[in-house]
């Protein structure tokens, strides 16, 4: 068996955690060519986490907060290793500053603690909140609120007051009179920090407020279920997503920014009724508003039809309708979209993560068969019969980006439309190093084999589209089996019934969804069970 384990740790350097190659699902049938890819993803997902590093950027770098919350995190919850995450959020917390901040990256040992960023955009405070909440769902492990850690320049103190300093810098950093948080040095794409400085203050990212619905959405269910007061978190909670409808949705669809200047009208940014340099959709912001369930159902479809009819090219979601203008090098909005010679990663506006994340968003709709697509957009695996304009890549690793093989910015700018007619080709970006293969491997369990465990419960709900029927797949969860036999319907969604062994029918309660019918619920296997299932949906 593969072990991936850090570099070994010098005698002042806390163990660094050790893990094997998980057990990963086995697939049968149609699924085989992603199924090839899975031991890849975790491979790659492992190096990110352990020490990250990529084949463009073999030096070495840090633990990026926002990244290691996310691909990490997501896949070691998805394979039920709680133990690890546990780790992961006690490192991530005694780096947290004395104000209740986090650098935008950190080193992962010891030795290194001093090398650190000096800043950090205004997503940040929230991803290490969200990774608790995410925690403490699947595990119920109430007593890490109650452990002290460090903090990087402060006294050590109970994890409640860590996580108390962060919700209290996050309501500081509202815009006055507006209930929305601000952007501060940038949101999760890079290349939009603010060329004023003096935007960090009056300028709304709609994806990072989206970001907060969900992490105080998340904190509350996870207080709930350890029983502990959620009320304040509700009630937050409530209060954004009414600034939400009311300042950053306009004829139904999301606009990407709002700028709230003291001495002009609110303006919003990216927005069909207000192109900015051209541009007139934003995929981050449309999607997450409809994956943390911030729109009503015809608002959600909406977004979803937008980005199918505007943002869509042959290797998938693309983070704009057309690439930021560029004047050689000049900046007038943001700083490296406009300065960036590069065309490639979120310059080229075609970043996998984010891709991802709207293959989740199809998935959470129950859009069984376009989810499929987009999740097999996302491998390399056989790629030129899936997108034919995709050049010849490496075959086992995870490309951060799919870049269009333009001359130079000013040519990307004006032949644009070239992607979307298949007529431009596409080169794999960054290998290896990303979040990306984590949440990818994420997704293939929770939403198309849709298992998702909580510290007493498994909930079972397969977004899988009818050309699957008969697929069968065996999944190591936590420390129980489940072996399962599919059976999706011509809608590829909600379960309608899940048979045991000798083809007995299973009884479960069902969770409530906005915007279809939701998860299966049934109680969390004893340790050492191999569950049989035959799971049919509608």
């Amino acid at each position: 068996q593969l072990t991936l384990v850090a570099e070994q740790a010098a005698t002042d350097l806390d163990a660094a955690p050790q893990l094997g190659l998980p057990t990963l699902p086995q697939l049968s049938g149609a699924a085989e060519p992603l199924a090839d890819m899975l031991p890849w993803l975790a491979h790659n997902a492992l190096v990110h986490y352990l020490a990250p590093r990529g084949l463009e950027q073999y030096s070495g770098g840090g633990w990026g907060v926002r990244d290691v919350c996310q691909g990490p995190l997501e896949m070691l919850l998805a394979l039920g290793h709680a133990a690890p995450v546990r780790d992961l959020l006690t490192r991530v917390f005694s780096a947290q500053n004395a104000d209740g901040d986090w650098p935008q990256w950190f080193m992962f040992f010891q030795r290194d603690a001093q090398i650190r960023a000096g800043d950090s955009h205004g997503d940040i405070v929230f991803w290490p909140l969200l990774g608790l909440a995410r925690y403490l769902l699947a595990s119920g492990d109430a007593a890490l609120l109650e452990e002290t850690l460090p903090f990087h320049d402060d006294a050590p103190a109970p994890l409640r007051e860590h996580l108390r300093r962060a919700l209290a810098l996050i309501e500081r950093r509202m815009i006055p009179g507006r209930g929305l948080v601000a952007y501060g040095h940038g949101d999760w794409n890079d290349a939009l920090q603010p060329a004023d400085p003096a935007l960090r203050e009056s300028l709304c990212s709609a994806w990072t407020v989206t970001l907060h619905a969900q992490t105080l959405a998340t904190l509350a269910e996870a207080y709930e279920h350890l029983g502990l007061d959620a009320g304040s978190l509700r009630e937050e909670h409530a209060a954004v997503q009414a600034a939400f409808q009311r300042e950053l949705v306009r004829d139904g669809i999301v606009a990407g920014y709002a700028h709230f200047p003291d001495d002009a009208p609110p303006a919003l940014w990216i927005h069909p009724s207000a192109p900015t340099a051209g541009l007139h959709y934003s995929l981050l912001p449309m999607m997450h508003a409809v994956l943390e369930n911030l729109l009503t159902p015809a608002q959600a479809a909406a977004q979803a039809d937008a980005i199918d009819r505007h943002l869509k090219g042959p290797d998938g979601a693309r983070l704009f309708d057309a690439p930021l203008p560029y004047q050689g090098g000049l900046m007038t909005r943001f700083q490296r979209a406009e300065s960036s010679s590069f065309f490639g990663r979120e310059i080229g506006i075609m970043y996998m993560h984010a891709h991802l994340r709207w293959a989740q968003m199809l998935a959470h709709l129950g859009r069984a068969g376009a989810f499929w697509q987009a999740l097999n957009q996302a491998h390399p695996i056989l790629v030129r019969e899936r997108v034919p304009s995709a050049t010849p890549r490496q075959a086992n690793c995870y490309y951060s980006s799919s870049d269009a093989a333009y001359a130079d910015r000013y040519e990307a700018h004006a032949d644009y439309g070239r992607v979307a007619a298949g007529t431009v080709e596409l080169d794999g970006g960054w290998r290896v190093y990303s979040s990306g293969p984590g949440i990818m491997l994420g997704l293939v369990i929770g939403s198309l084999l849709g298992l998702r465990l909580e510290q007493d419960a498994l909930l079972i709900d397969p977004v899988m589209p009818q050309a699957l029927a008969g697929l069968r797949a065996r999944v190591a969860l936590a420390d129980f089996v489940l072996e399962l036999h599919y059976q999706p319907g011509p809608q590829g969604v909600g379960v309608t019934e899940l048979r045991g062994d000798a083809g007995r029918s299973l009884p479960f309660t069902r969770r409530p969804h906005p915007y279809r019918a939701g998860p299966a619920a049934i109680m969390r296997p004893a340790p050492g069970t191999v569950l049989q299932l035959e799971v049919r949906s509608g």
